[in-house]
């Protein structure tokens, strides 16, 4: 009899086990950061272990108490399950990279919204090394070249796939008190170095997150940086109910948007892997636009399987803050430093938004620049409360004062479903409006088309070359 409770508490102990991690508290918010391996006690096996996110950014599984639950945020449970450390893409929370997600050591000509040149995808050392020997990720670590699953003869530097350390990264770790963190990181290979600090702070409902990266080595670099905030909440997969704000315009010219709309380009963002592996945004959510947002709220369940992923087009304004709503819950974030004037340490480098059954991820890109010895600093400002009471979207309103107006609302302004279920009407007024608007789109199609090429080939952002997602799977043999 006294064999089956053992066996009942063994079992539990396995199931809700827990990698190494310091908890930050506030009255109403518990904040986790998964320490990187070389802080684990006992060599105990850390989170994160692989060769993609910076290994001192694994930032959730926060809980926030509230007057009748607790509300679970950027929790573990939704996100490549089950757990494998070695995984690539097996981040939490605000795990963030230096580069820009997609495949390749470097771009050498027009990157980004800016069109600067030479910015490394977050690689140093990566062409000088032949294959076998070494080079940098910064905020992972010294990794062997060729060593990756997907490598192949050509050499090229495939960021989602794993690779072998050469060394295993060090950290250093300091808390002050309950409520404040420091972590510390450094690595230096031939010519190149780097050293980063994590400072990371919890102060009633606002998460403190300050990055500051130092060029140790001889020569300068550029590089890309986001945050891929692997956001769910209460284990709820994405779909209705989820909503995101970002702070990029979205007032494109109507004429164009309705040309461009249905073949995956809104007017102001675009969805370049339509054609490959990236779903469209408007067949999941409702995307409403205005003079400085871009709103997105989900509309349908996103499938196992399913990806998405927009591009906003470059907006001189923003400042790469976005509000996340779920659960009852705000996320509201800012990078203080993204003021655009010419003393800023960084600036914006790009904004998309990825979306996956287990994630709602806005993702502002800064880049930074950095002369030999210079260290540049920018802050994540991240205010979790209660939600407000949000208004209805304005395609809501449309429909409720004067649903024979949804007729005439750009197509960017309406997901799928609202379009679908829209109904014609007969009136004179609204049949001299279509047949105006069919006539001005006859008779100026072909100029528009052939203008909105031009547009998008002389300010097209210069990215990575872009594939799918890797799948999961692969088994580490060893280090």
């Amino acid at each position: 009899m006294m064999k089956i409770p053992l066996l009942i508490v063994v079992v539990h102990l396995k199931l809700v086990y827990s990698y190494p991690n310091v908890t930050l508290k506030s009255d109403d918010l518990d904040v986790t950061i998964y320490l990187p391996q070389s802080l684990s006690p006992n060599g105990e096996e850390a989170f994160y272990q692989s060769s993609r996110f910076e290994h001192g950014s694994m930032i959730g599984s926060i809980r926030k108490k509230g007057p009748s639950k607790i509300t679970s945020l950027y929790g573990t449970d939704t996100w490549r399950v089950p757990h494998n450390p070695y995984w690539p893409e097996s981040g939490v929370g605000l795990a963030s990279e230096f580069g820009v997600g997609d495949d390749g050591d470097f771009c050498n000509y027009k990157c980004g919204w800016y069109g600067v040149d030479n910015v490394t995808n977050g690689v140093l050392g990566y062409q000088e090394a032949h294959s076998g020997g070494s080079f940098l990720k910064i905020g992972v670590g010294e990794l062997i070249k060729g060593s990756c699953e997907a490598c192949d003869s050509t050499g090229d530097y495939m960021f989602n796939s794993p690779y072998y350390f050469a060394r295993m990264p060090e950290w250093k770790m300091n808390q002050p008190n309950h409520g404040r963190l420091t972590l510390e990181h450094e690595a230096h290979l031939n010519t190149y170095g780097y050293r980063i600090q994590k400072d990371i702070e919890l102060e009633d409902d606002v998460l403190l997150v300050t990055t500051t990266l130092t060029n140790l080595g001889v020569k300068a670099f550029s590089t890309a940086w986001y945050s891929h905030h692997f956001f769910s909440c209460d284990s709820s997969l994405i779909g209705p109910g989820y909503e995101v704000e970002m702070a990029v315009k979205g007032s494109p010219n109507s004429v164009r948007s309705i040309i461009l709309g249905e073949g995956g380009m809104s007017g102001y963002y675009e969805e370049p892997n339509l054609a490959s592996w990236s779903k469209r945004l408007q067949l999941y959510a409702q995307v409403t636009p205005s003079e400085s947002t871009v709103r997105v709220d989900m509309t349908h369940a996103v499938e196992p399987g399913t990806r998405i992923k927009a591009e906003f087009l470059k907006d001189d304004t923003t400042t790469g803050s976005f509000s996340l709503k779920a659960c009852g819950t705000s996320i509201q974030e800012n990078i203080p430093e993204l003021q655009r004037t010419k003393d800023d340490p960084v600036s914006m480098y790009g904004f998309n938004l990825y979306i996956e059954e287990g994630t709602m991820s806005p993702e502002p890109q800064v880049l930074i620049d950095l002369k030999p010895s210079q260290s540049k600093t920018w802050s994540q400002r991240i205010v979790i409360k209660d939600a407000d009471l949000v208004p209805p979207p304005v395609t809501e309103l449309l429909r409720k004062a004067k649903p024979e107006l949804m007729n005439h609302v750009p197509t960017p302004l309406l997901g799928n479903s609202k379009r679908n279920s829209m109904s014609n009407t007969n009136s004179v007024g609204q049949n001299s409006i279509h047949t105006l608007l069919s006539g001005v789109v006859s008779s100026m199609g072909v100029l528009i088309v052939l203008g909105s090429l031009i547009f998008f080939i002389k300010n097209g952002r210069r990215r990575y070359a872009p594939i799918p997602e890797a799948e999961i799977g692969w088994e580490v043999s060893g280090n």
